[in-house]
């Protein structure tokens, strides 16, 4: 499949994604979106821990489903975004289906052990089995998806982009994979600057914001499939992007720069998002990175 056909047919399934989350308030995971699935060898077991091996490094985890798994076996384990372990199984095993679900945050036990979510359908509660800390940053009333496993606990969670429709398009779904969102500044203060768009309100920090930005300021941001702002203009002053495809060499110690040897040699890059990703790939790992205007990094995927 070509480069243009892959980057083509991943924009359909995105674009069908939002409009299924605008009309349904549950919808069956299709997480690849989310996640990123990783092999691993368990490498020692004890009080219920499991130390897995695997190309991206040592993790340690829990998972109903290993109760049976000994040290050497291989295992499957899936990562989100934050590279944090959601979910593992025995290699070759079936996987269960998860559901995700939609709805506004109602309520948070202290301990983030329990939620409760308001969708359409009515008022549910749920047990949070993994990523309690990450409710952590919603406030009640938050929109947003949580994914169940299984069991029907919760294993992850991301603010939802709620589109209303009816006022405003969905949004462009540029060759990045970035989804590119019209809004106006709403509030600015303690370093940040909010935007309120159709997908909810945004921040961005002053010092990467036009240097004049005032509130009733129109800007263009593109936020990245996991919810997260990597670019922003004032409208109709966006700039070019490009993408390189190089093998990557050397990462420093903070991931906040990169080497890749392209084609042309060895080149040096800052990296301004992508450093949670970039914690996850080992030199000599095949990646494309995408440039800002101003040269900087701000995705980082791998381009096999």
């Amino acid at each position: 499949m070509t480069t243009f056909l892959r980057a083509a047919t991943a924009q359909c399934v995105l674009a069908a994604a939002y409009l299924m989350a605008v009309a349904s308030t549950q919808v069956h995971a299709d997480d690849q979106v989310w996640t990123t699935k990783v092999s691993g060898v368990i490498a020692q077991m004890r009080s219920g821990l499991i130390m897995v091996t695997t190309s991206w490094g040592t993790m340690t985890i829990q998972s109903d489903a290993l109760t049976e798994a000994k040290t050497g076996d291989e295992i499957t384990v899936w990562v989100n975004e934050n590279n944090v372990v959601i979910d593992a199984y025995p290699k070759g095993a079936a996987r269960p289906i998860h559901r995700w679900v939609r709805g506004n945050l109602a309520y948070t036990s202290g301990n983030q052990e329990a939620i409760t979510l308001s969708t359409p359908e009515g008022t549910k509660d749920f047990i949070v089995k993994r990523n309690r800390s990450k409710f952590g940053s919603f406030a009640e009333g938050s929109p947003i998806t949580v994914q169940l496993n299984d069991k029907g606990e919760i294993i992850d969670v991301h603010r939802r982009l709620e589109l209303e429709l009816a006022i405003a398009p969905l949004p462009h779904i540029d060759p990045g994979f970035r989804i590119k969102l019209e809004g106006v500044v709403a509030d600015i203060r303690s370093g940040l600057v909010f935007v309120q768009t159709p997908g909810g309100r945004y921040s961005v920090t002053t010092k990467t914001a036009p240097h004049d930005v005032t509130v009733g300021d129109k800007l263009t941001l593109r936020v990245s499939p996991d919810t997260v702002v990597v670019d922003h203009h004032a409208k109709g002053k966006e700039g070019v992007h490009r993408l390189i495809t190089g093998r990557l060499t050397y990462a420093s110690g903070d991931k906040k720069e990169l080497k890749l040897m392209t084609p042309e040699g060895e080149r040096t890059f800052s990296v301004q998002h992508g450093e949670t990703k970039l914690s996850g790939m080992k030199e000599g790992t095949s990646i494309t990175i995408e440039l800002n205007e101003a040269g900087d990094v701000i995705e980082i995927r791998n381009a096999g």
